[in-house]
């Protein structure tokens, strides 16, 4: 429909004021940042044609400023604005999932850290003797397909926070939940050695699309609920 022949009252901005932002479409939540349309093209088109080529909210959301910007009719002003907004709601996002001060908390704010992250990363909460969360550490930074696990390296921050269980966490990029051939060679590996050292490895999860899915070989069957 032409964004000129709405009726005042329907025009994303109006219609938020009037109904609140929940009664809006991500296209007119989109509008409404973008405020304006690009020339030949008034802003509703513009966000449904975003939309589209960025393939819907999830890819705008892993999209860069410098992607934005390749967009015509986005310059700078408009893809900052769009930037600021979508890095405010993932933040808002990872408090909301990070109030409770505990480890299975903590799991679910990484999951969605790294819900739109398009490389791989493997992170160790390590827990006291009560399953308390006393540390935390992001263990490698890899690329779309793996991530390299320093294992001295782990092991060492294991025993010099004195944890009693361990649990691993690493995303998929590609928001697969099936663990790899590697991922559960890994999960082994790290059981046995962690064993050796008197530390217990509670569980070891994949993080895709903001939830979690266990990797076999561990003691917590059950992976936390998402919010």
């Amino acid at each position: 429909m032409d964004f000129a022949s709405l009726h005042e009252d329907e025009r994303p901005r109006e219609k938020l004021l009037r109904l609140g932002p929940e009664s809006l479409s991500t296209a007119e939540l989109l509008a409404v940042i973008l405020r304006t349309g690009r020339q030949g093209e008034d802003v509703m088109a513009l966000s449904h044609g975003l939309l589209s080529r960025m393939g819907g909210v999830e890819g705008l959301a892993r999209a860069s400023v410098a992607e934005l910007m390749q967009e015509k009719g986005l310059k700078a002003a408009k893809a900052a604005s769009l930037a600021a907004s979508i890095e405010l709601g993932k933040r808002i996002a990872v408090v909301s999932a990070g109030e409770k001060k505990e480890w299975r908390s903590r799991l679910l704010s990484i999951a969605l850290e790294t819900k739109y992250s398009d490389r791989e990363t493997i992170y160790a909460l390590f827990l006291d003797a009560r399953d308390g969360l006393i540390d935390e550490a992001e263990l490698s930074y890899g690329g779309m397909t793996g991530a390299y696990l320093d294992l001295p390296v782990f092991f060492r921050r294991a025993v010099r926070a004195g944890a009693y269980g361990v649990v691993l966490i690493h995303n998929h990029p590609d928001g697969s939940r099936f663990a790899s051939r590697d991922d559960e060679r890994l999960t082994e590996h790290v059981k046995k050695a962690l064993g050796v050292l008197g530390i217990k490895l509670k569980r070891h999860y994949i993080a895709a699309g903001g939830e979690l899915f266990p990797v076999g070989g561990a003691e917590d069957e059950e992976p936390p609920r998402r919010y």
